[in-house]
């Protein structure tokens, strides 16, 4: 049976969900595939690393597109990414451009390339640095759970959730 390239990048994710090193040679022992079979999919170890940042980068938009309201504009997609980074419990694969650090530029140019739309709103003007507020929130809220460091209650992330959205729509913080 033939392996698609999303089964073997799934294959992937689930490697650095164990919080396991992405190697080409672990991604061929769990897929059942040579090494030359997963380099006939993703080219090398650089390929592989992008291929998995694209990989999780989707799995986020999709999420992220399901929280959008019609017509929706740059303040409702940093809200989508807020709600989603104070919403979602996130493992070691939300990592992955973080997974190799030889290639944490290329991988984080990726990330960003593919992420920005999602965390800029409204770069001018009054709110402009409230609304960076709540991104970092965000950002920080996605990094610990990925990690593994849990420094909130369900009750306090709902909390801080409510103030990173406050901060976003301008209103005053309760």
């Amino acid at each position: 049976m033939a392996l698609s390239k999303s089964e073997l990048l799934e294959g992937a994710v689930e490697i650095l969900s164990r919080g396991e090193p992405l190697t080409l040679d672990a991604v061929a022992r769990s897929s059942g595939l040579t090494k030359p079979g997963v380099i006939h999919h993703v080219g090398s170890k650089e390929g592989l690393m992008v291929a998995v940042v694209d990989h999780v980068i989707d799995r986020w938009t999709e999420d992220l597109d399901s929280r959008l309201p019609p017509d929706a504009t740059d303040v409702d997609r940093l809200a989508a990414y807020v709600d989603h980074a104070l919403s979602t419990n996130f493992d070691p694969s939300d990592l992955a451009p973080l997974a190799d650090i030889r290639l944490r530029e290329t991988l984080r140019d990726r990330w960003t390339e593919k992420l920005s739309s999602w965390m800029v709103a409204s770069t001018t003007g009054p709110f402009r640095a409230r609304r960076i507020a709540a991104r970092l929130l965000a950002d920080g809220a996605w990094f610990n759970s990925a990690a593994g460091i849990e420094t909130m209650s369900d009750d306090e992330r709902a909390e801080v959730r409510r103030i990173a959205q406050q901060l976003i729509s301008g209103g005053e913080i309760q």
